[in-house]
């Protein structure tokens, strides 16, 4: 088999209760939150099953906080598989009203049904959920819906450029921060930030886009700093390498999905008060 994910899921054999599929997927979560979670003992989970087959997994993520680090996705290790029994996950939801992001509340909602996995057992008796890719015969259907308030991601981004021009001696006095849709699939962001050092007082200008591409790839592109008094953009000039290294990070969110789902749309919205992002797979 290929394209297989074998996520470690505690000792053989399969959970055969209710509880015993509950403690796991806490055990789960606990294992692979971000550095610096907060909350996680706020989740809920509650779950089912049928057999070999997982009826429902509801899990509820109201109240943890979370925030970006930049590490990388966790990589799952390659397992040697004895013996695996397939079954399905035939309904699964995932909500958070609101997990916090950096200080940000998101709300979070993901439903998907019919994801295919299998119990997979190693050589050394350890239980593993080996996610597989769907197939045409049996296709993951499923939604997801995220979003957040647009004051809060400007108060947010605010309280980091703040601190970003302190370390160079400046201080914030306002921001005015526009997203705007520049299609289905893309926003383009202009910031300005009225700034002082000493006696001199400027505005500064940070404009990007924001794009996601066919492979579900997000980038940001044209990313500048600048400002009409040319004593601030010579002081703002160190911010240009960090600002061009953002740019440069691109964010590979299929990578991030379970295997066996395939997202067939996804766009992106900046309405009056909230910022949402959609996902449709199947």
């Amino acid at each position: 088999m290929t394209d297989e994910r074998h996520v470690p899921f505690g000792s053989a054999p399969r959970p055969t209760s209710d509880a015993d599929l509950v403690a796991r997927v806490r055990e789960l979560i606990s294992t692979y939150a971000p550095p610096g979670a907060r909350g996680l003992d706020q989740v809920d989970v509650t779950a089912s099953l049928d057999g070999a087959d997982i009826a429902a997994l509801a899990v509820d993520l109201s109240g943890v906080a979370v925030g970006v680090d930049g590490s990388e996705p966790v990589r799952l290790a390659s397992v040697e598989v004895t013996h695996r029994d397939p079954a399905v996950l035939r309904r699964l939801e995932v909500v958070a009203h609101p997990v916090s992001v950096e200080g940000v509340p998101v709300q979070v909602d993901v439903a998907a049904s019919g994801v295919p996995f299998a119990w997979a057992t190693s050589a050394t008796d350890q239980l593993f959920i080996e996610v597989q890719p769907p197939s045409e015969s049996d296709p993951v259907v499923g939604t997801a819906r995220i979003s957040a308030p647009r004051r809060e991601i400007v108060a947010a981004a605010r309280t980091v450029l703040g601190a970003e021009l302190a370390k160079r001696g400046f201080t914030l006095t306002a921001l005015d921060l526009q997203l705007e849709n520049l299609g289905p699939r893309a926003l383009s962001v202009r910031a300005e930030a009225k700034v002082k050092r000493s006696v001199v007082r400027a505005a500064v200008e940070v404009t990007a886009e924001a794009r996601i591409d066919d492979a579900l790839v997000l980038s940001i592109r044209d990313a500048d700093i600048s400002s009409s008094n040319p004593i601030v953009s010579a002081l703002v000039a160190p911010f240009r390498p960090r600002i061009a290294a953002m740019a440069a990070r691109r964010i590979d969110l299929a990578a991030l999905l379970p295997a066996g789902v395939s997202v067939t749309d996804v766009s992106l919205v900046a309405g009056v008060d909230d910022i949402v992002a959609s996902v449709a797979v199947g």
